[in-house]
């Protein structure tokens, strides 16, 4: 099926277009070839290290967070080392939510404390030292923070029941014992404070931290902006999460369909949320118990591979390109002198036979051509003898009928005439002799020149005023001459056959008409082209016969069309092949019309061959 298919439109495609596209294939099948093979390489390896950098990048964020917790961890157990806030703490112990106030002087050793524990720690929002009893000891400044505090309002303090004095990371939370609205959450290290003798609670430390000591730890890497980051705790609590730049929680997604499993063994995996391709890679920290999880689009992680396709597409373009010039170079050499020959055929075909062709080379397209110019030498030949033989027949006609009459004689009657009918004072006699007279002298002259166009709507003009005496008021013909074209040169004897038409053909045999007859005759300059047209209101014709007529005025000049054709009954034919004769292919004529419309016929002429 494939081979017939190519072979149906093989014979359609011409010599020059089969060489092109063989050129082109040789040229793009080894091409392609060879881009396809690099690119599915280069795509897998860059998909390999884009994975890799990926994984590597999630244990480093893990390893910056642990180097971070150990420092707070640290920083929580500093308390344990000093006897001051051990005897304070000690002080104020009592079931929580019973304290009532704290001495001023304590309150000042406390703040001393805490604040030189958050000096040079701007990620620190505060550090706070908790009684058992509830009084508050913070770094912040007091009118920010309760001085005392009932802690079994906030339900992410009860964490620290029952750690027996380890360290807890605390999931973001809104503290309540600050007096202003926090921007964000907090994120809070803490543990129980024990006495290092009796290992009797004394109270807790919670040191508030924010998100912004997350934000550095990223800040320093060079993570994909189109990725989503997590870190999650062991219970799959959202810790921190930088969210793409798509603005999608990865967190929510992934909390939602199931698929967040804090797994230490899991690695990376691939998966699909919202019918898109993520990569999945999570680094699991033993000593945190945070799992630090990217999820980063293929589509991303492959964009520099979409990069080498486009630069490969458009080297390919850029090369083909290169070869469809060559190969259309190289084709046009070899196929001009058939195109060559092709164009003079046409030319011939249309009616030109004086086409030659003038440079060709020694080969079979030379040989070809030396034919063609024998062929239509021959045909030239014998075209000119029928056809000036058809000519000279039409003039010794015309030339007989013209000797037949002596033009003086027939000039001097219609004159007598004319003078009997003033003298009775028949002024419709004199004004039909007067056309008629100007009618013939118009005619008798010689027929081939060229006359200006005033002088043939002159003539028209007599012909009209003879033929409204015979149809008594029932004619009437309309001119619309442009000014600008009324001097312009045209063939004699064109304009008065066709209003001739428009009233035997169009108009008569239609008496019934309440309607007169209407003849309009317009002349106008479109271009470098002179329009001739005369139209009727008569009877029309079909759009079929229409169609028929024009194509047989377009036929090219016969010895038999030279001759009398009875069923030419319109007479355009001799009037097209005068104006081709006088015009060549530029000039033309050619009807329109509908039935019941009339008819409308249109002589082009062009302006430039008149001498203008």
């Amino acid at each position: 099926m494939m081979i017939d298919w190519i072979n149906g439109h093989s014979r359609e495609m011409n010599l020059r277009s089969k060489l092109l596209l063989l050129f082109v294939a040789l040229t793009l099948l080894p091409l392609g070839l060879h881009g396809l093979v690099n690119y599915r390489h280069f795509s897998q390896t860059l998909d390999h290290k884009t994975e890799q950098f990926t994984i590597d990048i999630v244990r480093q964020i893990n390893a910056n967070l642990n180097r971070l917790l150990k420092d707070y961890e640290r920083l929580s157990l500093m308390p344990l080392y000093d006897q001051i806030v051990l005897g304070i703490l000690a002080k104020y112990n009592g079931p929580m939510g019973s304290a009532t106030w704290a001495q001023s002087d304590d309150y000042l050793k406390m703040k001393l404390y805490t604040s030189g524990q958050v000096y040079d720690r701007p990620e620190i929002r505060g550090i706070h030292l908790i009684s058992n009893s509830g009084i508050l000891f913070s770094s912040v400044d007091s009118l920010a923070i309760e001085a005392v505090w009932d802690s079994r309002q906030d339900e992410w303090f009860r964490e620290l029941e029952g750690s027996d004095g380890q360290w807890r990371l605390l999931p973001p939370h809104e503290p309540s014992y600050y007096l202003t609205r926090q921007e964000e959450p907090y994120i809070a290290i803490a543990r129980e404070i024990r006495d290092p003798g009796t290992l009797s609670r004394l109270g807790y430390i919670v040191i508030d931290m924010k998100l912004e000591a997350f934000r550095q730890v990223l800040s320093n890497l060079n993570f994909e902006q189109d990725a989503s980051l997590m870190i999650v705790d062991s219970r799959q609590r959202l810790m921190f999460e930088r969210i793409s730049a798509g603005g999608l929680s990865a967190y929510e997604r992934l909390f939602r369909d199931g698929r967040l499993q804090v797994d230490p063994d899991k690695g990376n995996q691939k998966l699909v949320l919202d019918s898109r391709q993520y990569l999945y890679v999570q680094h699991h920290s033993s000593y945190s118990g945070l799992s630090v999880i990217s999820l980063t689009p293929i589509a991303v992680i492959q964009k520099e591979s979409r990069a080498m396709v486009a630069f490969t597409f458009w080297f390919g373009v850029l090369c083909m390109a290169g070869v469809a010039i060559l190969a259309a170079i190289l084709a046009y050499r070899i196929t001009r002198p058939l195109i060559r020959l092709k164009q003079h055929m046409v030319r011939a075909e249309q009616g030109d036979f004086g086409q030659r062709v003038t440079d060709f080379s020694n080969d079979e397209f030379g040989q070809l051509s030396r034919g063609f110019n024998r062929m239509m030498e021959e045909i030239n030949r014998l075209f000119n003898e029928v056809f000036i033989l058809g000519i000279r027949e039409k003039e010794a006609e015309l030339s007989a009928l013209q000797s037949q009459i002596n033009p003086h004689f027939i000039y001097n009657t219609l004159e007598s005439i004319n003078m009997m009918a003033i003298r009775r004072k028949h002024e419709e006699v004199s004004d039909m002799v007067t056309a008629l007279g100007k009618l013939l002298r118009y005619t008798i002259d010689k027929v081939d020149r060229l006359v200006m166009l005033h002088e043939e709507i002159a003539f028209v003009d007599s012909y009209v005023r003879i033929q409204q005496v015979r149809y008594a008021g029932k004619l009437q013909v309309i001119y619309d001459i442009d000014d600008a074209v009324k001097h312009y040169p045209i063939p004699k004897l064109i304009l008065q056959p066709l209003v001739e038409n428009a009233l035997y053909h169009g108009l008569e045999g239609q008496e019934e008409r309440e309607e007169p007859g209407v003849i309009w005759v317009s002349a106008l300059q479109f271009e470098d082209e002179l329009l001739l047209t005369v139209r009727d209101n008569g009877k029309g014709l079909s759009e079929q016969e229409i169609d028929v007529l024009n194509a047989a005025i377009g036929l090219q000049p016969s010895y038999e069309s030279l001759q009398a054709n009875h069923e030419d009954k319109l007479g355009l034919n001799n009037i097209c092949q005068r104006i081709r004769l006088i015009y060549g292919e530029r000039g033309s004529l050619s009807v329109d019309g509908s039935p019941g419309q009339g008819l409308a016929v249109t002589i082009t002429i062009p302006i430039h061959a008149n001498g203008r």
